[in-house]
């Protein structure tokens, strides 16, 4: 895969998380995605980063991809590796059989975001029933569902 190809690539996977990195105002989030997969010695599974990649400080989104830049994950969930100024010292060094260095990060470290069935479409807003006696069931519980929704963006947002 040419440089040219696989940053077109890049691109398409990034447009399915365009409305979230509009949502948070950071419309040129640093989006990288990535391999996962067990480093032999290791029981769970880690992603891999380039210390150019670590070294623009920045938070880097990512997600689950193949070799040939294919999602491998059907929800296409939406991760997050938060800016660790200490990356160099905390996070192991592999070496490739080609000799380039690479700095691994357990799965369990990326903090997710969200994925397809968060990102639905809106709920169609029932016209409002001020007297409790005359609601319907569906009423309240599209009610309890978009509560449900806030308290989940509040939760996400504040961490």
């Amino acid at each position: 895969m040419t440089p040219q190809e696989r940053k077109t690539k890049v691109l398409e996977l990034k447009k399915e998380h365009e409305d979230y990195f509009q949502t948070i105002g950071n419309i040129n989030a640093l989006y990288i995605p990535k391999m996962a997969y067990r480093p032999s010695g290791k029981d769970e599974l880690h992603v891999s980063f380039f210390p150019s990649e670590l070294q623009k400080n920045k938070d880097i989104y990512t997600e689950f991809v193949s070799i040939e830049y294919d999602s491998e994950d059907p929800k296409r969930t939406l991760y997050l590796l938060r800016h660790n100024a200490h990356w160099a010292e905390e996070y192991e060094i592999v070496t490739s059989s080609s000799g380039f260095e690479r700095h691994i990060v357990p799965v369990s470290e990326l903090k997710v975001i969200n994925d397809v069935t968060d990102r639905s479409t809106a709920i169609e807003e029932p016209e409002l029933v001020k007297d409790p006696e005359k609601r319907e069931v569906v009423d309240v519980l599209i009610g309890i569902e978009r509560a449900l929704l806030s308290i989940n963006k509040k939760l996400i947002n504040r961490k």
